[in-house]
């Protein structure tokens, strides 16, 4: 791993100079960055910094910190920050934060490569090949002052500008060119990583990319433009390198004080990435002819009462009855779940009309394998369990790939085929 990244996990404290690589300039740049944010990604103390349940890479200047998920707190080693690095990269592109597919080798490149590093190389990858098919041009109006006739007189402002200059027109036309929101948003991008990157064969990428903007104009891109794009055939092969850019252009904070620690955060709430995951393998489920589930729904919400609404994380549809799965990314300090939680999955059963819901907590060294039900004494037909998965495989080295398969046939399996 290259030696300026620093791998924690989350919900851990970095400290200045606790491993005489996180100084007391890397922590006044955070510090900044936290209180602009509003502290969502940590907190922040006295020269140290806390994590909290966002996971992702921060990039400080020349220290790129990689916040990495866990579910347990024992094996605080690096060969378990190698493990839970390799995950994340895994989880993320199960969840399609990020496509491996466009970076060549990139199996070869877990180990060695940081996650900043893979965002910056797809980024790279998916721009240069724009550029070999040619950046996308449209017509644009032009207003301008000119020696000639071109397009219509602006009569007003031909007065007010030219009454001395009787040589000159202003006028109004429209140009073709590559000036348009697409390519000002990569050149946007382009910009900000030649700013930050420290990688010199990143930078002699960028410096030749950015010969082929040379006609683009660079603009404050706000957030506001990546809602406002209209994608049409020809811009459709932007789509994912605008993505990229997006988190890199909105994600990234430069020091406008101090002028010398620029940040780039691009972080994720495990939470909801703990979520997306466990839909997305359990979502295969219902394309398998060999297993009775019609339908898989993620983050289902329904009208409850006015104008608020109730969000089940996921619901599994059989024909004859649903199941609702919440998932958990935290570790229990006993195998009993908060009274919220119980209420919270009952309410479930009853507006879902489910029989069984559970609550699906990551495997940690407090579980066994036995699922724990909760049973209401005054509707009976309606249950709630909790379990634990564990997300490695056999071997516990890799991301389980049948993971929805084990969750089926470990916990709804014998629920269904009981109907």
């Amino acid at each position: 791993m290259n030696k300026n990244i620093i791998q924690i996990f989350e919900h851990q404290v970095l400290k200045v100079n606790s491993d005489n690589k996180f100084s007391e300039r890397h922590f006044n740049a955070l510090k900044n960055y936290g209180y602009k944010t509003g502290e969502k990604y940590y907190s922040v103390g006295h020269k140290r910094i806390k994590f909290s349940n966002y996971v992702g890479v921060i990039q400080v200047k020349n220290l790129t910190i990689e916040i990495l998920p866990k579910a347990d707190s024992k094996d605080n080693n690096e060969e378990s920050k190698g493990k839970w690095h390799d995950a994340l990269i895994s989880m993320l592109q199960e969840c399609k934060l990020i496509k491996l597919s466009s970076i060549s080798n990139a199996k070869l490149k877990l180990k060695s490569a940081s996650i900043l590093d893979l965002y910056y190389e797809a980024f790279l990858t998916e721009t240069e090949k724009i550029v070999r098919q040619g950046l996308v041009k449209s017509y644009r109006n032009i207003s301008e002052n000119l020696n000639k006739v071109k397009g219509k007189i602006n009569f007003t402002k031909h007065t007010l500008k030219n009454y001395l200059h009787k040589e000159k027109f202003f006028v109004e036309h429209k140009v073709y060119d590559g000036n348009n929101k697409f390519n000002q948003i990569l050149l946007k991008a382009l910009i900000t990583l030649e700013r930050l990157s420290n990688n010199p064969k990143y930078l002699i990428r960028i410096k030749k990319l950015l010969l082929d903007f040379e006609d683009v104009r660079e603009k404050n891109v706000t957030s506001s433009w990546f809602k406002t794009l209209q994608y049409s055939r020809n811009s459709e092969r932007y789509k994912y390198a605008v993505t990229l850019s997006k988190l890199i252009i909105l994600k990234y904070s430069p020091d406008l004080k101090g002028g010398k620690e620029d940040v780039l955060a691009i972080m994720f709430d495990m939470n909801m990435l703990y979520e997306n995951y466990i839909y997305r393998k359990l979502k295969v489920l219902q394309n398998d002819t060999k297993i009775p589930i019609t339908k898989v729904r993620g983050q289902n919400r329904q009208p409850f009462w006015e104008t608020r609404g109730l969000r089940a994380d996921i619901v599994i549809e059989t024909e004859s009855d649903n199941f609702v799965i919440d998932t958990k990314w935290k570790v229990l300090k006993s195998k009993t779940p908060s009274d919220d939680d119980l209420k919270q999955m009952f309410v479930y059963n009853l507006h879902y009309d489910s029989d069984l819901s559970i609550l699906l907590y990551p495997k940690t060294s407090l579980d066994t394998n036995d699922k724990k039900p909760f049973r209401n004494f005054k509707f009976q037909d309606k249950n709630c369990q909790l379990a634990f998965t564990d997300l490695f495989d056999a071997d516990g080295g890799s991301l389980d790939k049948r993971l929805g398969y084990r969750l089926y046939d470990e916990l709804l399996k014998k629920e269904i085929e009981s109907i």
